[in-house]
């Protein structure tokens, strides 16, 4: 297993993921904060924090197809862990540097689903958009997005966009 740059974490997803600043409340009940597509939408900000990551080198030596990045994160909101998540992002394409990412979020009232394509991290900040592909318990009709922002290779600011 090698550390690469490229294949530094997406959190999540991610995951992920990976940014509010608002009080554990809101993560449970992320009603509180529409976002910019009106009052259907719901708005969970989360600040993700990289605590495991590693990279499964497939093929040749170096980044190659296949390539893994695998990683699981806190999240947190002014500073209080509100939740966990886990990611894996595989290179599927080298000439368009592009990782196929599926991230799991799991807050207080449930998990959250999200999965698409991240681009390599060559810089930060770097910003990847997932698709909420499902979810359970208060989430389980979950649909939307997360838009996410690389900080750095083990922070992330997340913005989960729930739709009703």
């Amino acid at each position: 297993m090698r550390r690469f740059k490229a294949m530094a974490p997406v959190a999540a997803t991610a995951l992920a993921g990976i940014l509010a600043y608002g009080p554990l409340a809101q993560a449970a009940s992320p009603d509180r904060d529409p976002g910019p597509h009106g009052a259907g939408e719901r708005v969970i900000k989360l600040d993700d924090s990289v605590k495991e990551f590693s990279t499964v080198d497939v093929g040749s030596t170096g980044l190659s197809l296949g390539d893994q990045a695998i990683g699981f994160s806190d999240f947190s909101q002014y500073g209080r862990r509100v939740g966990t998540g886990g990611f894996v992002c595989t290179v599927v394409s080298l000439e368009k540097r592009l990782r196929q990412c599926e991230s799991t979020l799991r807050l207080a009232k449930g998990d959250i689903t999200l999965q698409g394509f991240a681009p390599f991290i060559v810089s930060f900040p770097t910003r990847f958009t997932l698709a909420i592909t499902g979810g359970t318990g208060a989430y389980r009709d979950a649909r939307g997005y997360m838009d996410g922002v690389n900080i750095d290779v083990s922070h992330a600011r997340l913005t989960v966009h729930l739709s009703s």
